[in-house]
């Protein structure tokens, strides 16, 4: 793990993940660019209202038998509602994404494939992603509204991106993002699974839990 000092209060951050570009300070909450061994201030982030998730920073689980940590987290926010993505590292030094949304878990991880053009796609497009078949469900437009804690991606507030999920077989699903700055589109792929199969450690405490 990387530790690093906050550009703006001096508090340490750190780095678990070395593809972790961003962070929030989770003291000032000032949103940090990593540049090598330097962080640069690029903004600040606001508390978040209203959160009834139990998944927090520090959250524990595991996923088909290797052990992960929730280290990042983003809220998206799109017409109908929100979701969240949780960046997560795994004991074996790589990560995923734990993405949580109207009560379903899906663990996914980013893959290298042929990205088709947004233009092309339409609910019910069928697509072939790591050798098998997605079925194109939900186009839309969605915004970042809240991030904390370290990230891949360059995570302010108000970050657009064009989002696209898809469903397969047995469990399966995928998402691609195409990023309205016209960066590399990323796509995940992963498996949807039940809550108590995650056998979550260090959970938020909530009133009623």
């Amino acid at each position: 793990m990387l530790t690093l000092n906050c550009a703006s209060c001096g508090a340490a951050v750190n780095f678990h993940s070395k593809a972790s570009v961003f962070a929030v300070c989770s003291f000032c909450k000032s949103t940090l660019v990593r540049q090598d061994m330097n962080l640069d201030v690029i903004g600040s982030m606001a508390d978040l209202q209203d959160d009834y998730s139990p998944l927090q920073i520090g959250t524990q689980g595991l996923y088909e038998g290797k052990k992960f940590e929730i280290v990042g987290r983003l809220k998206v926010a799109y017409d109908g509602g929100f979701w969240h993505e949780w960046f997560t590292w795994f004991d074996t030094d790589t990560t995923g994404w734990l993405a949580a949304a109207q009560g379903f878990l899906a663990m996914c991880f980013t893959v290298e494939d042929l990205v088709p053009a947004s233009e092309n796609l339409k609910p019910g497009t069928v697509l072939p992603l790591k050798g098998r078949a997605f079925q194109v469900d939900d186009i839309r437009q969605a915004h970042c509204v809240y991030s904390e804690g370290e990230l891949p991606i360059n995570a302010v507030k108000g970050r657009q991106a064009l989002s696209v999920d898809l469903s397969g077989k047995d469990a399966q699903m995928a998402t691609i993002e195409y990023p309205a700055d016209n960066s590399k589109p990323r796509i995940f792929v992963g498996t949807y699974q039940d809550f108590d199969q995650f056998k979550f450690k260090n959970l938020r405490k909530l009133d009623g839990w």
